[in-house]
């Protein structure tokens, strides 16, 4: 967990910027949407017919599509990452764990006044703010505000920030045993968005030159395999999101537990274009609606809570590939997914002795999904028809938590849990057959201490972990039975990972503050298959041993060994069997280390120098497993200097980010057809700046 004045001074002001918080989390953009993943588990697609595998929730409401959670990111109490399946209490999909952003409530009696300033190169310059202000006696209003404008990184502009945000947060209590808290957010992202860099890159050319420059869509024109595909990519990104979020939480405390509800609505209209061989633009109005009501309570022999849960999701969208070439130009899909979820659930602590507790924990989820749509080629020969698709299927789940706790000292504590996770299942937006995609599992084992010692100047924390990932939902640019090019999620295979955490918080004076955190993880996929119609597998577009081809039409079961998807179209294909590889995004080490040091001042006041280095070995950044997809191992390291005035009411400073100008990159896209060619996500250069802080009232 993480506190709001911790993340300013870290840089956690995206969710670009969480993977600095702990490590084993790695987090890619596309499009201005996030791609979550803990220790490898998480979502290679941002369409709104695939469902991130780690869960996030703003103020205890799950989010269900990524777009626009960087809106979120201003007037934030803390954040927690959570390792490891957390469905029985956190919800939907929280498959490989879960983010919790909690933002500051209003508090009762108080007047006060936040504001904050930055302005940095690439011509930053950012205010946010918060004010809280009583209603009466027994109720108050926040009001808290997020203005961001960034030139982008990219030799196009691209990878920009424009931002414009607002929250009102209301908290009324009429007695002792009611609270009411009403919520809502806009927020509009603008500017250009993200883009991507390709790898290989062009022979002495900058690393964040863009996909659309001049330069690069010549470099283009010398790679063989691509030159019937494109047409020259045009200078001309966007992004504009829009989203409006509203929430209620009632607790009533009763004379056994306590009551809570939890309405919430979402809408969500992300307009943007991004690029990858050919420039395409993407548009999705989501509708979300959920509602959660839970009952519980704590006393010293059981801690307990049950509860249901109500989730419904409409999104309608489309892609038009836009500057596709001969094959692709002008090529349209649309579709409508459609979600419709419910859960109860429940989990419980009981205290056999003082010092021993055993948990339990059960959820049981029901999805309906449906999908409908249709893929438009005008490229193709005349007549052209329009291809329909859709479907509907249920998938159903099951997760459970068992654990133990055992205290050996007040400060010293054993526990093991044992939780499974689960991930419902969809469709990818095929002509029939329609390709259907199994629900995900995972199952994991976890070993820990948790420690305090010298009269709490020592926190040790470490634990060992074992997880068994099933039936793992991974994307990629493919083409369907009938040759259609899509973005098809399929059942990949199963992967195993074990390792162990170790987290370090030393005070060893009132002014020093060390920070150590690291984490060993061995990933190997035990089943791994994707397959690829021939005539569009490249030279160089994997690095997986191939088998094949087989012939149109063939039913042999060895062809498709993931069984997701059918091997009945017109074209031959060929299998890829990337067993034994170690998992997508998953680097064998990652770890953090920081000092902050307090300079005391004349009269009262202090000085704070802190320095943070980030570790990462080697990862693969895509599932295509070849050279250009390997990010070798690197290290980045931040910096701040700040001046607090002696009652804390203003602090001035500057800070550093990515000081020693390393180059890396969290995620990108290939597809077979491009012949290695490799899109990334490129993480931000060095950056620096000054900072401002005021505070008034009380």
């Amino acid at each position: 967990m993480v506190r709001g004045d911790d993340l300013i001074r870290s840089g956690v002001t995206d969710v670009s910027s969480l993977q600095k918080l702990t490590p084993g989390v790695n987090i890619g953009m596309t499009g201005g949407n996030g791609q979550i993943f803990i220790r490898g588990v998480g979502d290679f697609s941002v369409s709104p017919l695939s469902s991130p595998g780690v869960a996030f929730n703003v103020d205890g409401v799950y989010v269900g599509r990524p777009d626009g959670v960087n809106g979120f990111f201003y007037d934030v109490a803390r954040i927690e990452v959570l390792k490891g399946p957390q469905g029985t209490l956190y919800g939907r999909n929280a498959n490989g764990g879960s983010v919790n952003l909690i933002t500051n409530d209003a508090r009762l009696g108080a007047r006060t006044l936040d504001l904050n300033m930055q302005a940095g190169n690439y011509d930053l310059i950012q205010t946010s703010g918060a004010v809280n202000l009583p209603v009466g006696q027994n109720a108050a209003i926040r009001g808290a505000f997020n203005f961001v404008h960034r030139d982008g990184y990219l030799s196009d502009g691209s990878n920009d920030d424009a931002q414009r945000s607002g929250r009102l947060r209301f908290l009324w209590e009429p007695n002792a045993d009611i609270t009411v808290r009403l919520s809502g957010d806009y927020t509009h992202l603008g500017g250009k968005g993200n883009d991507m860099v390709y790898l290989p890159r062009r022979p002495g050319a900058s690393p964040y030159e863009a996909q659309s420059s001049a330069a690069a869509n010549a470099y283009l024109d010398t790679l063989g395999p691509l030159a019937p595909l494109l047409k020259d990519i045009a200078d001309d990104n966007f992004r504009d999101t829009t989203l409006y979020d509203l929430s209620a939480q009632l607790d009533w405390k009763l004379s056994f537990a306590t009551l809570t509800l939890l309405p919430a609505y979402r809408y969500l209209d992300s307009n943007y274009s991004d690029h990858f061989a050919e420039r395409y633009e993407s548009r999705v109005k989501t509708r979300q609606r959920s509602l959660e009501a839970r009952l519980g309570n704590a006393s010293s022999a059981l801690t307990w809570v049950i509860g249901g849960y109500y989730f419904r999701e409409s999104s309608p969208g489309g892609v038009v590939l836009v500057d596709g070439g001969n094959i692709l130009q002008n090529y349209r899909i649309l579709y409508k997914p459609f979600t419709e979820s419910y859960a109860a659930f429940g989990q419980a602590t009981v205290s056999l002795t003082d010092s021993f507790r055993l948990i339990g924990g059960i959820r049981y989820t029901h999805e309906k999904r449906s999908l409908s749509g249709s893929i438009n080629d005008q490229a193709r020969t005349p007549p052209v028809v329009l291809e329909n698709f859709g479907g509907r299927k249920s998938f159903s789940g099951t997760t459970y938590k068992v654990g133990a706790e055992l205290d050996l000292t007040p400060r010293n504590m054993l526990y093991a849990t044992y939780s499974t996770g689960f991930k419902s299942g969809g469709f990818s937006q095929t002509i029939e057959p329609l390709n259907v995609y199994k629900p995900e599992r995972l199952f994991a084992l976890e070993i820990g201490s948790r420690n305090r010692f010298l009269d709490n100047r020592l926190q040790v924390n470490l634990s060992a972990f074992h997880w068994k990932y099933k039936d793992i939902q991974d994307s990629r640019v493919n083409f369907d039975a009938l040759n259609n090019v899509n973005f098809i999620t399929f059942n990949s295979g199963d992967a195993t990972l074990y390792g162990g955490t170790l987290d370090i918080v030393a005070r060893p004076s009132s002014s020093d503050t060390i920070t150590l955190a690291g984490e060993y993880v061995h990933s190997r996929y035990d089943r791994f298959y994707f397959r690829t119609p021939v005539p569009f597998l490249q030279p160089g577009s994997t690095g997986c041993p191939l088998s094949g081809p087989f012939a149109p039409g063939a039913t042999l079961p060895y062809a498709d060994p993931s069984g997701s998807t059918t091997n009945n179209g017109p074209l031959p294909v060929i299998v890829g069997d990337c067993r034994g590889f170690q998992m997508a995004r998953v680097p064998k080490f990652t770890g953090t280390a920081s000092y902050q040091h307090n300079f005391a001042m004349p009269n009262s006041a202090n000085l704070t120098l802190g320095g943070s280095v980030t570790y990462s070995s080697g990862r693969w950044i895509t599932i295509d497993f070849i050279p250009a997809a390997r990010q070798d191992a690197y290290a980045v390291v931040d910096a701040d200097l700040t001046y607090h005035a002696a009652d804390d009411r203003w602090s001035v400073g500057i800070f550093g980010r990515n000081l020693t100008k390393t180059v890396y990159y969290n995620g990108g896209v290939q597809a077979s057809f491009v012949g290695g060619l490799l899109a990334a996500d490129i993480a931000a250069p060095r950056t620096y700046g000054i900072r401002a802080n005021f505070r008034f009232g009380s």
